[in-house]
């Protein structure tokens, strides 16, 4: 395997650990159960357009790179898809169901990502696939399914989330975005554009996508006043710059350098694995059998899709 892809999976793997943090720390936010998901979505994009500007001053010594319009386009509609809609289903889907659920459900983006990939990208599906997104519905299907409680001998910090069908459909459609972002984005960098680059013009999209879903359903105002609390402003950057700034140029580069988009996003989508130590540490969730069986099986899963692909 050449250097460039062995590094390429292991900016995946690292992207997959910043994005399991910064679930658990959006969803500490979350708890207070004044926060709205478009809130927390929009203060994510600023903090992380804010620093990668910055980045890109620093290392470029410009803000926006010089790209040919249809890549741009292409770019800033994956911001659009993947950074607004994808990341705004995703945090209603915390809220609503948890992160354990929301992160093993976002697993499913490897499967709709080998499915797309097949259909416009000439990455073929094999037998081998077949099994490992099997192995990826099962163990979603368990893990789902399973009644969350607090880790005994110790009080919870908020009463387990219940599994619900709008939890689940927001989680399912924060999946086809990160699926459909991703191939967007392996298509506009395919000339080696660089992640940075490819994330400074990402971002506005997201940005523009947060803020016309916003006026369309009438919550613009709401969505602003809260990020006015200094305190939550500030809790909300901290979970974007190990969430959003490390993850995304963490996963761009992974969709750029990986061996193909499924494996980029099949080895981002091990976030679940990582999910489950910092679970039990952050929030005291009870790590149970049924638990590590269905994320097990969504990693045999995961795996069996990357290895038929590298």
């Amino acid at each position: 395997m050449p250097p460039s892809s062995i590094a390429g999976e292991a900016a995946a793997l690292t992207a997959a650990l910043c994005w399991a943090i910064g679930s658990h720390l959006f969803g500490r936010i979350g708890r207070r159960g004044d926060v709205p998901a478009a809130s927390m979505n929009l203060g994510k994009c600023l903090t992380a357009m804010a620093l990668f500007w910055i980045t890109g001053i620093v290392i470029n010594g410009r803000l926006l790179p010089s790209v040919p319009p249809a890549k741009a386009a292409l770019l800033f509609a994956s911001g659009v898809i993947g950074l607004s809609l994808g990341d705004g289903a995703y945090f209603k889907a915390i809220l609503s169901i948890g992160v354990r659920r929301s992160l093993l459900l976002l697993s499913m983006a490897p499967v709709f990502t080998a499915v797309g990939g097949a259909l416009f990208l000439d990455e073929p599906l094999r037998l081998r696939d077949a099994a490992g997104i099997l192995a990826v519905v099962v163990g979603v299907i368990v893990v789902v399914h399973e009644q969350q409680s607090p880790r005994e001998g110790a009080p919870a910090i908020e009463a387990p989330p219940k599994l619900s069908l709008v939890g689940l459909l927001f989680a399912l459609g924060a999946a086809v975005g990160q699926a459909a972002g991703g191939l967007m984005s392996r298509v506009g960098m395919a000339d080696g554009m660089s992640a940075l680059d490819a994330s400074l013009i990402r971002l506005p999209g997201g940005l523009f996508g947060i803020i016309a879903l916003a006026v369309v359903t009438g919550g613009l105002r709401n969505t602003v006043q809260t990020l006015r609390r200094p305190r939550l402003f500030a809790a909300i950057a901290g979970a974007s710059v190990i969430g959003t700034f490390f993850g995304i140029w963490l996963s761009q580069y992974a969709i750029s350098h990986a061996s193909s988009t499924a494996v980029a996003s099949t080895l981002m989508a091990m976030s679940p694995v990582f999910a489950l130590p910092l679970g039990y540490f952050l929030n005291r969730e009870r790590i149970t059998l049924r638990a590590v069986m269905g994320t097990l099986s969504a990693v045999v899963g995961l795996a069996l899709l990357t290895l038929g692909r590298a």
